[in-house]
């Protein structure tokens, strides 16, 4: 933990750092799972922080990293009258 860390900028570190480690897995349900944790740290931060999204994570050559959304299933939604 960095000394005079604000609970944003940690939240921020997270989330890069997930994202360090989600580029070293090829794709697939491990990359998924830790980018989304990065999405949650962010999120996390953005709410703390009471401001608008900064990019997660650039990696070389400036892209910002790619996100993927996983749509949540609700009780009782597949189950069609």
């Amino acid at each position: 933990m960095v000394e005079n860390e604000s609970p944003a900028q940690r939240y921020r570190r997270l989330a890069e750092e997930c994202l360090e480690v989600a580029y070293t897995f090829p794709e697939g349900d491990r990359r998924t799972v830790l980018v989304q944790m990065a999405q949650v740290w962010q999120r996390l931060a953005d709410e703390r922080a009471g401001s608008a999204s900064m990019p997660l994570f650039s990696r070389a050559g400036g892209q910002a990293a790619p996100m993927q959304q996983q749509q949540q299933m609700h009780p009782g939604e597949d189950k069609k009258k």
